[in-house]
């Protein structure tokens, strides 16, 4: 019998690991191939190859952002060959399955939750020919198979997912992930061998998808330093607690070399009541004293998030968040918005907040008692803007001077960047880096520095001029700069030829002292094409 297990991810770079996790457990009872697909294919040629695989079985992963697309390909799929069984798994179907089944009837059988012993049953009762609608079966820790050898022998140079253990000790009301009471620990041995093996491959990242991967502190503190002994240039992403962190493993992690681990930290509201209507136990307080000394002392990169739409967060309050969160200045913030996921207990308690969400993926909040449809939609708006400024790393020394200039009320400072983009349209489509720093320096165009510090921050991270920018010494006076080649031929320059300083670095002259917070005329800079 000839099964085939596959999902349409959100990006190529995207590889989902649960299915080799399906392939073997039923590898030894059938005919099992593999295949990703993603959301920006087509799905005429996305259906048109998994015919072409004649299988007896097709099993989807449904998640959030596939589940429309899966649900066409599947009912074309079953017209075309009426008697494929069509199965679907994932957290998208498994806590409705009895709806998803009498609303789509060209689906055979649904697995709920954990699948590697419910595909077993699944695939037996198919060689029987006795299906049944439904299949959820626990699975315990032995269950589940080893995939480094499978994740190794299909890896690409993509990002490469990894997980030491499953289940939450936390109880978030909005995630999916607190619905396993119970976290199971993978086998320490076994995950050290199997990174080990990934790291041999010097894979480009691991990106580690335990929910709370300092959960066991001990653990997480072994695996860390493991991962540093035997690494070469792969990097790694963890979504950690950080009130977890003690000064054992803060010592640490001054250790760990910059670009080499990631950090989420899901701080989601600074707001106590809000913390507690979703089950956070959290205290923002020693967050934030555990995040700036990371900040301070490590060389870890932070992602925060905060979340919008959440109990008792009022516009007013979701200021204060932001402004709490921001004042820490984490390298990314993500501003996002409640998801109403199947299966959460916010999802079930939803009519108690007066919730009113999008019915379609990805679910997300419109209103409630505490926050109006407009605020969400001007917060959209708000998002978008930051996303462009802070979290794109464009314009670092321009946020700093404007931050100065808003005596850092930080959320006015980006409401009103937001309310400029608004005045002139620019939101209603997608607009450029070079449009996003012009209209920065229209915004404050009286203001020399902050010109200057645009277009400092454009020559960092960009080649060429451009007629907004500081136009002093647009001239650039050669003599100056290569006075300032010879003072530094034997330091920065390597002694090299003034011919070929000038063909590999550019060069811009300022009245002010980025580095030194300095009224001082400066001379900076940097590798074509490559920040120095």
């Amino acid at each position: 019998m000839k099964v085939l297990l596959t999902t349409l991810n959100s990006k190529f770079s995207h590889i989902n690991i649960a299915l080799y996790y399906l392939q073997r457990s039923i590898d030894n009872i059938c005919d099992c191939s593999i295949k990703n697909y993603t959301i920006n294919d087509s799905l005429d040629k996305i259906m048109s190859n998994i015919l072409s695989y004649k299988s007896d079985v097709i099993c989807f992963g449904c998640y959030i952002w596939n589940i429309e697309y899966t649900l066409k390909l599947a009912e074309s799929i079953k017209k075309i060959n009426p008697s494929v069984i069509i199965a679907l798994g994932g957290p998208e179907v498994s806590y409705n399955p009895d709806e998803v089944l009498e609303k789509y009837p060209f689906i055979s059988s649904i697995m709920c939750g954990e699948g590697e012993n419910a595909i077993k049953d699944l695939i037996t009762d198919v060689k029987n020919n006795c299906i049944k609608p439904i299949y959820e079966k626990s699975v315990n820790i032995c269950d589940i198979p080893r995939i480094a050898d499978d994740i190794i022998s299909n890896y690409d140079n993509r990002v490469v997912y990894f997980e030491t253990s499953r289940g939450c000790p936390y109880r978030c009301s909005y995630c999916l992930s607190c619905i396993d009471k119970n976290i199971k620990y993978f086998n320490i041995d076994y995950v050290l061998e199997d990174l080990k093996k990934l790291l041999s491959k010097n894979v480009i990242q691991i990106r580690f998808i335990d929910r709370t991967f300092n959960s066991d502190r001990k653990r997480a503190l072994k695996i860390w330093k493991f991962l540093l002994d035997n690494k070469n240039s792969t990097t790694f992403h963890f979504e950690i607690c950080a009130s977890l962190i003690d000064d054992e493993t803060l010592e640490f992690l001054k250790t760990v070399p910059k670009d080499t681990f990631q950090f989420e930290i899901g701080i989601q509201s600074t707001n106590k009541d809000t913390l507690n209507a979703i089950h956070r136990i959290y205290n923002f307080e020693k967050e934030r004293k555990i995040i700036e000394r990371l900040i301070e002392c490590t060389n870890i990169k932070l992602h925060t998030d905060l979340i919008i739409g959440l109990p008792y967060e009022t516009f007013e309050i979701f200021k204060t968040s932001f402004n709490n969160l921001y004042s820490l200045h984490p390298h990314e913030i993500q501003v996002g918005f409640l998801k109403f996921l199947k299966g959460t207990d916010i999802y079930y308690k939803k009519e108690i907040h007066g919730y009113k969400y999008n019915s379609y993926p990805p679910f997300e909040v419109l209103e409630n008692n505490y926050i109006s449809y407009s605020e969400v939609s001007y917060l959209k708006n708000f998002e978008a803007v930051f996303e462009m400024i802070y979290n794109s790393t464009h314009f670092k020394n321009t946020v700093k001077v404007i931050e100065k200039m808003y005596k850092n009320d930080y959320f006015k400072m980006y409401s009103d960047i937001t309310d400029f983009f608004i005045s002139y349209n620019l939101l209603d489509r997608k607009i450029s880096t070079d449009e996003c720093f012009e209209t920065l320096n229209n915004m404050f165009n009286n203001n020399s520095l902050v010109n200057q510090a645009l277009t400092y921050d454009y020559f960092l991270n960009f080649n060429g001029t451009r007629s907004w920018q500081y136009s002093k010494y647009s001239h650039i006076l050669k003599e100056e700069i290569n006075i300032f080649i010879e003072k530094n031929r034997n330091t920065i320059f390597n002694e090299k030829r003034n011919l070929e300083i000038h063909k590999n670095y550019k060069f811009l002259i300022l009245d002010f002292d980025f580095n030194t917070n300095s009224n001082s005329k400066t001379i900076y800079y940097t590798l074509k094409n490559r920040q120095k």
